[in-house]
């Protein structure tokens, strides 16, 4: 008899996984941008994407909680952690660009 794992319990685990590689994506901007190529500097929205798909896949599984809750909770916390930091970044960005074509600094 072979051991499988449930549809649910993968649908569990992806939160914490997407989380884990959007804290990673961010580690490599963080890499990147402080290392003279900066060739790596755009994963910062795909960080952003895949812990937001990380949240929605949470919310959607909330039901199975119950059952799993230290993994349902630190999917959704990871993913919440990398998305509250790559949104952080790209709007510094942002406030930094609008001021540099605004001739102004802040």
């Amino acid at each position: 008899m072979e051991n499988r794992i449930s549809k649910s319990k993968i649908l569990i685990i992806m939160p914490l996984i997407l989380g884990i590689i959007s804290i990673f994506m961010f580690m490599l901007y963080f890499y990147s941008a402080n290392h003279a190529p900066y060739k790596y500097t755009d994963v910062i929205l795909a960080g952003s994407l895949l812990s937001f798909i990380g949240m929605v896949i949470s919310f959607i599984t909330r039901r199975s909680r119950k059952t799993y809750l230290t993994l349902w909770g630190s999917g959704l916390v990871t993913c919440l952690f990398g998305f509250i930091v790559c949104i952080f970044i790209v709007m510094c960005l942002i406030l930094v660009m609008a001021a540099a074509f605004n001739g102004t600094w802040l």
